[in-house]
């Protein structure tokens, strides 16, 4: 049985496509659910907790 080069190229473009599609659906899932908004929220407000004055050199 002979494999040709399109034929892999056809499989791979078509795993690759299923793949991202799979990996973006998971990470909006994991993104948008209603228990990550606090960590989200707490992200949010975290980076400027520890900014109480101008930076010094």
């Amino acid at each position: 049985m002979s494999v040709s080069h399109d034929f892999l190229v056809m499989i791979a473009k078509s795993f690759g496509l299923f793949y991202l599609m799979g990996f973006f659906i998971i990470v909006a899932i994991h993104t948008y659910r209603p228990s990550s908004r606090a960590l989200a929220d707490h992200a949010a407000r975290s980076v400027l907790e520890t900014e109480d004055q101008p930076c010094q050199k």
